[in-house]
């Protein structure tokens, strides 16, 4: 009997192309589209949110392509409790959170894939992301994609370890380009489709505004000199600022670049400070995920830790502070470390060993 995949369907051209590979090799495939945002009465400015009806629509058209089933489940109320609420919450802390890594972990790779296995009965979920499953000495881990100016393990550096052996990502072989030729090549409706890159549902990127427009309050405070604690002007809300930010400060007159080093929001007080202050040689992270549980064999790899998406790898030893905390030590220093993101630790053969949220 064929193995049973559910393809997560987003209506671009990645996930159709894993869709038409999978089915190629012989599995049962369906395709599945997650309404996990309400997407009524949309903006211009928000013709790009995730599930769009447009891209409900997109994702429907090439399943029929395909001759695949087509679902669209609404998570909606999970990815409110799980993804906003936290997104928000952790910018109150001070925190630049990353909710791309919690959805891949809580929503897609948990309580989704938890739902397709009662409804539908699948062996697997796959998706379009561009990175791989290994299995190596009895053990699956996520590992690099083929095409590393498009991987995407980063965002899928904290799902359980217990699904890994039930995940395919069929693009992790391919590049882009290889994509679009496929896509291409069998006519597929969404060949050209652009890509999106911000956070799903602020396609227009003001994090500020959208936190204001979900009812917290935010309001101006001092911004002080990060050594001499001088007042240099007002900010208007610190949830406007992230770590390494140097533009719209407003400090006018300033003798040299300033760049915020700090973010306090106890005191309602940025802090900045020269490019200088903004290098670290060490970092803690919170509640990791150990896809290697023995620390001392990882230590006597060469790993590589990223401190977020874009960064380069920077190596690095890992140290247990306790069962909630690790320490990681950079060999050189890095640049912007960051609350909120996710430290990700990579072996020099690209599988990751570990992750955790900066702390």
């Amino acid at each position: 009997m064929k193995k049973k995949v559910a393809v997560l369907m987003s209506g671009g051209v990645d996930s159709s192309v894993a869709a038409y590979l999978l089915l190629e090799k012989g599995y049962s495939v369906i395709g599945v589209t997650l309404k996990l945002w309400e997407c009524n009465n949309l903006l211009e400015s928000q013709k790009q949110l995730c599930c769009s009806p447009k891209d409900i629509y997109d994702a429907k058209t090439v399943c029929s392509q395909l001759g695949i089933k087509h679902y669209v489940l609404n998570f909606s109320n999970e990815f409110n409790k799980h993804i906003i609420n936290n997104f928000c919450e952790k910018y109150l802390c001070g925190f630049t959170p990353n909710p791309c890594i919690w959805c891949n972990e809580k929503i897609k790779f948990g309580v989704v894939f938890d739902k397709l296995k009662t409804l539908f009965n699948i062996d697997f979920i796959a998706t379009g992301h561009y990175a791989k499953i290994v299995f190596y000495k009895g053990k699956y881990f996520v590992s690099k994609a083929k095409d590393e100016t498009k991987d995407q393990s980063y965002f899928l550096c904290s799902i359980p370890k217990n699904i890994l052996p039930n995940v395919l990502f069929p693009l992790g072989d391919y590049t882009k380009q290889e994509v679009r030729k496929i896509a291409n090549y069998i006519r597929l409706k969404v060949a050209s489709k652009k890509e999106s890159f911000d956070i799903c549902f602020i396609p227009d990127g003001d994090y500020a505004k959208f936190i204001i427009s979900k009812g917290y309050n935010v309001n101006k405070g001092k911004i002080l000199d990060y050594h001499t604690k001088k007042f240099l002007g007002y900010h208007k809300g610190y949830i406007f600022y992230t770590i390494g930010q140097r533009r719209k400060l407003g400090l006018k007159g300033s003798l040299s670049r300033m760049y915020v080093v700090k973010i306090e929001p106890q005191t309602n007080t940025v802090y900045v400070g020269t490019e200088k202050d903004l290098y670290s040689k060490e970092l803690y992270i919170s509640n990791p995920v150990l896809y290697e549980d023995n620390l001392t064999k990882i230590n006597k790899l060469r790993i590589f830790c990223k401190i977020r998406y874009k960064s380069v790898p920077v190596k690095c030893k890992v140290n247990k502070i306790d069962d909630s905390k690790l320490k990681i030590m950079f060999d050189q220093p890095v640049k912007a470390v960051t609350k909120g993101q996710y430290a990700v630790v990579y072996d020099d053969i690209g599988r990751i060993l570990i992750s955790g949220e900066i702390i």
